[in-house]
């Protein structure tokens, strides 16, 4: 196996040089390399620094500062990704920003960013532009008349490098700061943890404002490998993953666990193989379950390494690892905890015991790569940024001697492994996303009809979590499950978005007059209009009472040949487990584009006859 071009200095030292110093040293030496392919397109590291320069010369030209914080409409693609590394190339920090996202939010993280420009590397609706107190700066001029990128010396340690903002973050914005000298730790001890090389290819998965979108790109170009964006892989659709990663010959995927889910139930279903050459697949985002695991070690061969990993925002990208592929998977029996595994050897953590004698633990980690917490909310920073309670002095390890509450329990095996446990507090992982419920409540109370609400988790049906409401309305005041959906998707990011909903005559209730969450989510309690969207799925059609009864299934909820799928509590991650199980009942390809346009059972029921198309 060849060796990454990351010198091994800088993976084995506390505060390497930043991302930006260390790509210079990948473009200098391998300048003809592919460092992304889009969409078949390949880009070689000479032309990716080459468009990183002539972005930073743009950027640098209209007046932004060092350390300044910059937004960045993003999307996947070579000018998004070239358009942070440009941010990060002038000395400045970045905000990646979705514009899909409601204007509100995208308001409030300008504001309390103090943001004063956006950097266009992907269209802002001009509705979305003109709300914004912010300036507007094109990628563009075009590479021969732009002006280059100065000099702003070196950057590194405790200089900004990006804001992320958590994905449970509603209401007000709550985004945390990352140093460059966290980012360069973070990012290279994930190169050497998952041996990534020049002859690696490694897919672009996750959106360019999520966090885990970092343990893609970074590992990938500071190991001097490939980084392949293909439409197909995020189409929704299990076929489409794995048509990208055999089209491109991707070695490395990074999937959240609950798509996971959905790979493994595909290939149980269809008796379908991963490409040959795939040798690493990371799940993370949330606790992943022991029957999959099995399944999975039962259907693909032990030379693919599969890793569970744990990490926070606040943390910088992953800091506990644990590899589950062959016999280690197929022995975990049902009911016992998946292993997070042991922190990499850049991260400290402190366990501390919930009672005196208890096995279970919180979870505090601290080291090189630890964010700088939460520069718009300095009370939260200090409350979750600090040494551990009841500590004396501590061996700092070479850093500050901070530590991160992350509010997880924890469990250690044996082995010596963690295992996850819970949360000290209700902070939710569902599918991936980072939820604060408090937050969704308060968002759902702005609702006239609503007099209460109270948002939790449940076990979804095929594996992994889903979020759920129950609402109390006003006397006389009738509200359904979809209005309130519709609702909300106005003033929050569709994840945010419950799925479940139960309206009900009133909360259950502790003794101390507070709300019984736990009841909530593990009792059926008796609801009004539980589910309002309830319709006859039988239908003449046997095409369409079928496809209702598998739209039934996948929203967990009775369901009608008329009914929309997204007014229902239809999200993303759910639409992709509908179209997987569409295809393995009917063999038709279905894509997002199909699911958005043919919403209902009927609709979608002449896409999937025999002899359409």
């Amino acid at each position: 196996m060849s060796q990454a071009p990351v010198h091994m200095e800088a993976l084995g030292s506390t505060r390497p040089a930043s991302v930006v110093a260390l790509l210079e040293q990948v473009v200098a030496e391998t300048p003809d390399a592919a460092a992304i392919i889009e969409d078949g397109r390949v880009t070689d590291y000479r032309t990716l620094w080459r468009e990183v320069e002539t972005l930073a010369g743009v950027v640098a030209c209209d007046g932004v500062r060092p350390g300044e914080l910059v937004g960045v409409t993003v999307r996947r693609s070579v000018t998004g990704i070239a358009s942070l590394l440009a941010v990060l190339r002038a000395g400045a920090a970045y905000v990646p920003l979705d514009a899909a996202d409601p204007p509100a939010r995208l308001h409030d993280i300008a504001t309390t960013c103090a943001l004063r420009r956006i950097l266009l590397a992907a269209p802002l609706p001009a509705a979305h532009a003109a709300d914004l107190p912010t300036r507007m700066i094109e990628t563009i001029p075009a590479p021969e008349t732009a002006p280059p990128a100065e000099p702003v010396g070196e950057v590194g340690g405790d200089q900004p490098a990006y804001v992320i903002h958590t994905s449970g973050s509603t209401g007000t914005a709550k985004g945390v700061l990352v140093g460059h000298g966290a980012l360069a730790t973070a990012a290279t001890a994930l190169a050497r943890a998952w041996q990534i090389t020049p002859g690696d290819r490694v897919l672009s998965f996750a959106a360019l404002t999520w966090d885990t979108s970092g343990e893609e790109i970074y590992p990938a170009l500071l190991g001097g490998a490939t980084l392949v964006i293909d439409r197909r892989a995020t189409d929704g659709t299990v076929a489409g993953l794995l048509a990208a990663v055999a089209a491109n010959d991707v070695t490395v995927i990074d999937l959240p666990t609950s798509f996971w889910y959905e790979v493994v139930e595909f290939l149980r279903s269809t008796g379908r193989q991963l490409p040959p050459s795939l040798r690493l697949v990371v799940i993370g985002g949330e606790e992943v379950a022991a029957g999959p695991v099995r399944t999975w070690c039962e259907l693909v061969p032990d030379r693919v390494r599969l890793v569970n990993t744990y990490g926070q925002t606040e943390t910088v990208l992953v800091t506990h690892q644990a590899d589950l592929a062959g016999p280690t998977g197929r022995a975990l029996p049902d009911g016992t905890p998946v292993p997070i595994g042991r922190p990499l050897p850049h991260v400290r953590q402190v366990l501390v015991p919930t009672a005196p004698g208890s096995r279970t633990a919180e979870l505090y980690i601290g080291g090189p790569a630890l964010s700088l917490g939460y520069p718009a909310h300095p009370a939260e920073t200090a409350r979750r940024f600090g040494p551990v309670p009841g500590s004396g002095p501590m061996d700092s390890g070479g850093d500050d001697g901070r530590m991160f509450r992350t509010g997880d329990l924890v469990g250690s095996g044996e082995d010596g492994q963690l295992h996850y446990v819970g949360r000290v507090d209700r902070q939710l992982k569902v599918r991936g996303h980072r939820v604060e419920p408090e937050e969704v409540e308060r968002s759902l109370l702005g609702h006239p009809a609503l007099v209460a609400a109270a948002v939790y988790a449940i076990d979804a049906p095929a594996g992994g979590r889903q979020l759920a409401a129950a609402v109390v309305p006003r006397a006389t005041t009738a509200v359904t499950g979809p209005e309130l959906a519709g609702w909300l998707r106005d003033r929050l990011p569709g994840h945010l978005v419950p799925t479940r909903w139960s309206v009900r005559a009133a909360l259950p209730l502790l003794a101390n007059g507070k709300v019984d969450h736990a009841a909530l989510a593990t009792a059926d309690l008796p609801a009004i209009d539980a589910d309002p969207v309830v319709a006859d799925p039988v239908d003449a059609d046997p095409v369409v009472a079928e496809v209702a009864a598998i739209f039934g299934r996948v929203l967990d909820r009775a369901y009608g040949p008329d009914d929309d799928f997204f007014d229902a509590g239809g999200d993303s991650l759910l639409a992709a487990r509908l179209i997987s199980r569409l295809y393995r009942r009917y063999d038709i390809e279905l894509t997002f584009v199909d699911l958005f346009e043919w919403r209902t059972p009927r609709g979608l029921a002449d896409l999937l006859r025999p002899g359409h198309g």
